[in-house]
């Protein structure tokens, strides 16, 4: 008995040693964070920059969409022809329709991708040095805050509160300090 007595006091001994132990070392540090949720593509196209280039793509493009949807409305009276008169035309009247939609077709197609390709071209020229006045002054504006991270929220973001979204404080700097006005100054 007294050894099984002796075994039940080390076992609470041993317990209460392991107990202080973990109550005297120090809990890991948490850090502090001070995140921030920026809409990187509502920002630029939101500056006065933004908004200028935005126009400036609209103009310069305009016609050439203008022509295609024109072309677009032609094709599809071609196709509508080549569907309802299939019965009252004959087959080289059929085929010379059919082998005109093909030709045009082609050419549309060709040419609405290369609309898209100059607007996309332009876009990222426009877009790339307004792109970098904005990371300067995201740069400022979370130094000046005390942001610890700031996100774009085009990327998955799960959620965040919208006192985080610093998207129209971003807008309003990049205005102050980059617009035709601002400059001017």
């Amino acid at each position: 008995m007294k050894l099984n007595s002796l075994g039940v006091c080390a076992s609470i001994l041993a317990a209460v040693a392991i107990s202080m132990h973990s109550q005297s070392t120090t809990p890991p540090v948490a850090l502090s964070a001070k995140i921030a949720v920026v809409s990187l593509q509502q920002a630029i196209l939101s500056t006065q920059d933004g908004q200028q280039a935005t126009a400036a793509i609209r103009t310069r493009f305009e016609p050439t969409r203008l022509g295609l949807e024109k072309r677009q409305t032609e094709l599809q009276t071609i196709s509508d022809q080549l569907r309802k008169g299939a019965a009252a035309m004959s087959a080289e009247a059929q085929q010379r329709l059919g082998d005109d939609f093909a030709a045009k077709k082609k050419t549309f197609d060709r040419d609405a991708e290369d609309l898209d390709a100059a607007v996309r071209k332009e876009e990222d020229r426009l877009m790339q040095d307004i792109t970098g006045k904005l990371g300067a002054v995201i740069d400022e504006y979370a130094r000046a805050n005390g942001y610890t991270v700031v996100m774009d929220a085009s990327q998955p973001v799960l959620w965040a509160a919208e006192t985080a979204n610093i998207t129209p404080n971003i807008i309003e700097r990049y205005d102050r300090k980059y617009s035709v006005a601002a400059v001017k100054k």
